[in-house]
């Protein structure tokens, strides 16, 4: 059975003073808590990147992200492409 790519994670935003955001490969929220062992791997093994280009803008203005927070914040890309399906559902399961 093919997995769910909607449901799994693949950036963990952080914003100072408020709760993370999991959010799914478009960037859609999937929650806004993160465990400490997502925290971990997303800085260990995540890339770090910015939210202040193009491609956040949906996600910026559904989040009613000012431009210069935007430029402040930190998102971690957790999935690189080429995971195998049994890594993304322990992913999912961070």
């Amino acid at each position: 059975m093919p997995i769910n790519l909607d449901v799994i994670p693949h950036y963990l935003v952080l914003r100072t003073g408020c709760e993370p955001y999991v959010l799914n490969a478009d960037r859609r929220v999937l929650r806004r808590e993160a465990s400490r062992l997502l925290h971990r791997f997303a800085k260990t093994r995540g890339a770090p990147t910015s939210i202040a280009n193009d491609a956040w803008n949906a996600f910026s203005g559904t989040e009613s992200i000012p431009p210069a927070e935007r430029a402040e914040m930190r998102a971690y890309a957790l999935v690189g492409g080429a995971e195998s399906e049994h890594q993304l559902l322990l992913l999912a399961g961070l």
